[in-house]
């Protein structure tokens, strides 16, 4: 299968021409101003995936009718004339790379908060609270509902003046036309609920709006195929609304599901497989004859190309592996997709937004500071030492090499990669591995010299006469002092999950219930009796909600044995004292095998040095957290050398 020419392809919808066929969804980022104004960030965020080669991006929620249509503190705002400038400057910079610019027009209807909406209650088409936000909204009048009609429709005429391509209106993931469009949700009796052709009335009614007062303007609709809830959206509903949208005169389809209470389907955690949602976009590509978009985890090219072959769809949508790899579309269509560096599901986006701040990802450390990282870094004439070849160590690495620093990356075992070898074993978390294969490449096709199998000693300095060492030595699990620990069989984490030592068959006792716990025995539990025993009274706290839900919820299903709010007191041979924290009552288990994940302790290295010589000291070795601090202070490395170069402090010595 030819990747290129597939994703090559053209798409012309009457006069605007999409040159390949991936495009970036919209993403909300955060980097609005309060008051709902493009930022100098949310400008080069978008430009910097244009840059990358993607045919079209669709710029993230943007409220309509502000402030009670916001989902977020800050949120984009297209409903006041004084926003045009600001997104004008948006749709030039995206428009500069041959890129069409889209805007996603929304409304969050109930799916909000007094706190977002400055205190006034939200709104929807019945007054039924979403069991997630748990705030009862009001229903709406008709003649709000027709004042918010018109507020679309001037919504659009903004975003033309602003020089946007086209609109997307978001009458999907339960916001408020997509609670209009669901009896779960439209419960009126008038001419905007009841049958599926009133519910569907207000989102017509926008279409036909827009097409009639900018008809240059594209119009694209997001919408369920299927709420996944009871009583809502189903694919049989879902081919319905598809087909009132393209009557309605649509000239685009964004096929998606999920609401706020179905939880996993609309951000999907690591579990999901790839393309899942495909099936979706192919059924109603079936049913239309206007062009449909259609995503859904896509980390591959080879995958989207798969599915634009099979003529699933006519434009692959790739959010989370855009924020990850800004480039994903040029290296895809350049031979280079090996070096894609993939998103791995982890969420740490959508977990930052949810909490008001800016995005930021696990995997791209530049993801929402694109504007202050720069890529013209000149390190020209820095001899660069880096000792660790984990996630920290190689960031570094490539940092530092492709702004023209010469650098060694000493590795004291036979292969790179530190605790992502064994951070990639437990159930659905191949998607590291993929992460470290991406390192891996990137690292092979810079001028780094790469020393294996080569402790750090501290005649190293004189050896190699760098003017920066970095440290990224890693961390090593933490052992408690536990009375009779000496009388049991103790397995360390990485042999067990490398491979090195094997259970089976046994009663295995994790001690220590965080996220690296829970995956362990997620791991140990199809063929052993599992007990995990967590001193606090919450299992896997710090992990990513969504991730952390279906983390659970398959601990529940496999049977394995949790103790919240125990700690272990005393072991002798296979039997474990547990004192229970809340009435410090006893009681005994029997474990034929013990696992501790306690959390890391850094690894320590002496450096003794009299030369000048500036130390960075990165990632776990400076302090055990996960892979997004590990590769942020990797890349900072470089920024921070750069930033004193240009600045000329040359107090630390590595100015030349």
């Amino acid at each position: 299968m030819d990747i290129t020419h597939i994703i090559n392809q053209e798409l012309h919808i009457k006069s605007v021409i999409f040159k390949n066929r991936i495009m970036m969804p919209a993403m909300g980022t955060g980097l609005a101003n309060i008051s709902g104004e493009v930022t100098r960030q949310m400008i080069d965020y978008y430009e910097e995936r244009a840059l990358g080669g993607a045919g079209g991006i669709i710029v993230e929620i943007t409220c309509v009718d502000s402030p009670t249509g916001k989902a977020s503190p800050t949120q984009l705002c297209i409903d006041k004339p004084h926003y045009i400038a600001g997104l004008k400057e948006l749709s030039e910079a995206i428009q500069a790379h041959d890129c069409r610019a889209f805007i996603q027009l929304h409304h969050a209807g109930r799916q909000t908060t007094p706190f977002v909406t400055g205190g006034l209650q939200p709104v929807a088409p019945s007054p039924i609270a979403c069991r997630f936000v748990k705030q009862e909204p009001r229903e709406l009048e008709i003649k709000e509902i027709h004042a918010i009609r018109d507020k679309f429709v001037a919504a659009a005429i903004f975003a033309e003046k602003a020089g946007f391509d086209g609109v997307e209106i978001h009458a999907a993931h339960g916001y408020l036309l997509s609670q209009f469009l669901s009896p779960y949700s439209n419960h009126r009796n008038d001419e905007y609920g009841g049958s599926n052709e009133n519910r569907a009335r207000l989102v017509t009614e926008i279409i036909s709006s827009i097409k009639k007062y900018v008809p240059r303007l594209l119009v694209s609709v997001r919408f369920n195929m299927n709420d996944f809830a009871a009583g809502g959206i189903d694919e049989q509903m879902g081919l319905i609304i598809a087909g009132q949208l393209e009557t309605a005169g649509a000239d685009l389809l964004n096929v998606s599901c999920g609401i706020y209470e179905s939880g996993h389907t609309t951000i999907e955690p690591a579990f999901f497989a790839e393309a899942w949602r495909i099936k979706m976009a192919e059924q109603v590509k079936k049913t239309v004859r206007i062009p449909v978009i259609g995503g859904g985890v896509i980390r591959h090219p080879e995958k989207a190309a798969e599915i634009l072959a099979n003529q699933q769809a006519d434009l692959i949508w790739v959010g989370r592996g855009m924020l990850a790899d800004p480039a994903w579309v040029g290296k895809a269509v350049s031979g280079r997709a090996d070096q894609i560096r993939h998103c791995i599901s982890c969420n740490t986006c959508f977990d930052s937004i949810s909490q008001g701040l800016h995005i930021r990802c696990a995997v791209n450390p530049r993801a929402g500071r694109e504007y202050k990282l720069s890529l013209e870094r000149r390190l020209e004439g820095i001899k660069a030492v880096i000792v660790g070849g984990g996630p920290a160590g190689i960031q570094t690495s490539l940092a530092l090499s492709s702004a023209g620093a010469q650098v060694t990356l000493l590795e004291k075992e036979a292969h790179l990669g530190g605790q992502l070898n064994i951070a990639n074993k437990p159930p659905y978390k191949d998607k590291i591995g993929w992460m470290l294969q991406a390192l891996i490449e990137q690292l092979e096709h810079t001028n780094v010299e790469i020393k294996l199998n080569t402790v750090w000693k501290n005649e190293m300095i004189e050896e190699l006469k760098p003017d920066v060492l970095v440290i990224a030595t890693g961390s090593k699990p933490v052992i408690p002092a536990i009375s009779g620990i000496e009388s049991t069989e103790i397995f360390a984490l990485a042999d067990v999950l490398s491979g090195k030592a094997v259970i089976r068959q046994q009663k295995v006792l994790i001690i220590g219930g965080g996220s690296t716990g829970c995956e362990a025995a997620e791991y140990l539990a199809p063929h052993n009796e599992v007990t995990i025993v967590e001193q606090a009274k919450m299992l896997a706290a710090g992990l990513e909600n969504m991730n952390r839900l279906g983390l659970l919820a398959r601990i529940k299903g496999l049977g394995i044995k949790t103790k919240k709010g125990y700690i272990v007191k005393r072991i002798a041979g296979k039997t474990v004292q547990l004192l229970k924290l809340s009435d410090e009552s006893e009681e005994q288990i029997i474990a034929d095998a013990v696992i501790f994940t306690c959390g890391n302790i850094n690894n320590h290295l002496s450096i003794d040095h009299k030369t000048p010589l500036k130390v960075y000291l990165i990632g776990d070795a400076k302090q055990p957290r996960g892979i997004m601090e590990a590769i942020y202070e990797g890349e900072m490395v470089a920024e921070d050398i750069a930033a004193k170069r240009i600045r000329n402090f040359s107090s630390e010595g590595i100015i030349k």
